[in-house]
């Protein structure tokens, strides 16, 4: 096969690989042995140039997508992630060949190597993992478990090495390498369906209700705010505008909120959860409707996680949080978003992730974004967290692949999760993964998703335990490789 056509196939597939809304899991094994063959046919400086123009695409369109391409923040840091990712490409043209039996290693613990570096330096959580987009496949999940998310990225990498050898040398000689990476493979996803049919979450639920205010309600909310003239976006607008006026506009939305949430207390729900800053509250009307919903929560004995944009006095006048209520109508702590987005100018919290106790296990709560970082959630495992609960706010082209990511903290984890989104995918997943509950915001009048989710005990995982140990090692592993395959040539 000519390079120019390994080159275009190997792009179209990266195009359909990348972690979107609608993207192909398959597309992510196959993708790399295109790439990886390129690379070997073509002089170096070639296959640097044209497989680097090959992930740059991949990440423009990914940014394209998702509506991040003219966030100028998120545009440097996916352009150092091609940087890396294009080095372990090269680090299989050039130190493969030199490294004997360990050769089809090279390129997967280079490439983990790389998108933990991207996690470490640019503070983007886990975005850019190859490995997340396997979350739809249960057995291979379970990986999660022991090694994150990257150790579905060795996985995917080592076979698209493994097939690459193959094609580049022919059968014979890497007869043995193949059959031992077939045979580890096929453990792999023996242990996931082991773990899945063995180690199944408890019986025992807690019935999880998340609501949205209705589209109604959102008109009036917005109608009264164009009246007032003021754009909720723009904390500082609202901050010095007619506090009675914008309070009057909220209304409608918080109203909804709370008519709701007795509605689901009515119909069983033993947690109602709240999405992120879809209500809007002032400073000074916040202790009124933390009394307002603590007296409905002592009334029907449920626990509510309020969440919702709090627009204060100061600079930067507004607060991301969400506050979880007891069945004794008290507040039991407030959470400050840890890692705002880019688009959101606030300031971030202090990053401990609160938990009480319930009768349904220990409960904990972070805001969206927070779920993307492996180490703030582990968090939450190390305090014996039986349910997760993440109040979220998508947009459209964002929502599934990020509901689908937060799926790899509750099986790295061993906690099930909450995840309800406001424009966006809204999930329940337990801790191996399986959705048990799903909602599209934009498939609905008003958006609910009620589940029973798996809860106490907590599941104990080795990656709860040791958190990143495997990408370390791949990251040693891709910095001896060079001086490995020089005392080798020697």
């Amino acid at each position: 096969m000519k390079p120019r056509l390994l080159w275009w196939l190997g792009t179209a597939l990266l195009l359909l690989a990348v972690h979107t809304d609608w993207n192909v899991p398959l597309a992510a094994w196959v993708f790399p042995v295109f790439l990886l063959h390129y690379a070997r046919l073509v002089p170096t400086r070639r296959a640097i140039l044209m497989v680097g123009l090959s992930l740059l695409i991949g990440q423009l369109f990914w940014l394209g997508v998702t509506g991040l391409l003219f966030v100028l923040s998120a545009l440097l840091a996916f352009t150092l992630l091609v940087v890396l990712q294009t080095t372990a490409f090269l680090a299989d043209r050039l130190l493969a060949g030199r490294a004997g039996a360990l050769r089809t290693l090279v390129f997967p613990v280079t490439l983990v190597a790389g998108e933990y570096l991207f996690t470490v330096i640019t503070g983007f959580g886990d975005f850019g993992a190859l490995g997340s987009t396997q979350a739809t496949n249960l057995p291979l999940l379970q990986t999660a478990s022991v090694t994150g998310v990257y150790g579905l990225t060795f996985v995917l990498a080592w076979f698209a090495s493994v097939a690459n050898t193959v094609w580049t040398e022919g059968w014979r000689p890497v007869k043995r390498t193949a059959i031992v990476h077939v045979c580890l493979l096929g453990v792999v996803f023996a242990a996931g369906g082991l773990r899945l049919l063995l180690d199944a979450p408890t019986t025992e639920t807690v019935r999880i209700a998340g609501i949205s205010p209705s589209a109604e309600a959102d008109r009036a909310s917005s109608d009264a705010l164009d009246r007032a003239g003021v754009k909720y976006w723009r904390a500082e607008e609202v901050a010095a505008a007619d506090p009675a006026a914008v309070g009057a506009a909220f209304a409608p939305v918080t109203d909804d909120l709370v008519t709701r949430t007795g509605q689901q207390a009515s119909a069983g729900a033993k947690i109602v959860l709240w999405p992120e800053t879809h209500a809007r509250v002032l400073e000074r009307d916040q202790a009124a409707l933390l009394k307002r919903v603590g007296d409905q929560a002592k009334q029907a004995g449920i626990h509510v996680g309020l969440a919702y944009a709090l627009y204060t006095s100061q600079a930067p006048y507004i607060r991301n949080v969400v506050v979880l209520v007891a069945p004794s109508g008290e507040a039991l702590w407030t959470y400050d978003k840890t890692h705002p987005t880019p688009m959101e100018p606030m300031t971030p919290g202090p990053g401990n992730v609160p938990t009480a106790d319930s009768p349904y296990g220990r409960l904990a709560a972070v805001i969206c974004y927070d779920a993307d970082f492996p180490g703030l959630m582990r968090q939450a495992a190390d305090k014996g967290t039986s349910l997760m609960l993440v109040p979220a706010n998508d947009w459209p082209g964002f929502g599934s692949l990020h509901a689908e990511k937060a799926s790899f903290r509750a099986v790295e984890n061993g906690y099930s999760l909450f995840r309800h989104s406001t424009h966006g995918i809204s999930t329940a997943v337990d801790s191996q993964g399986r959705v048990l509950g799903h909602a599209d915001f934009y498939r609905t009048d008003q958006q609910t998703l009620v589940a029973d989710l798996p809860v106490q005990p907590r599941t104990q995982t080795v990656y709860s335990r040791v958190g990143d140990v495997f990408a370390w090692l791949c990251l040693a592993a891709a910095a001896l490789c060079p001086l490995w395959t020089y005392r080798r040539k020697r």
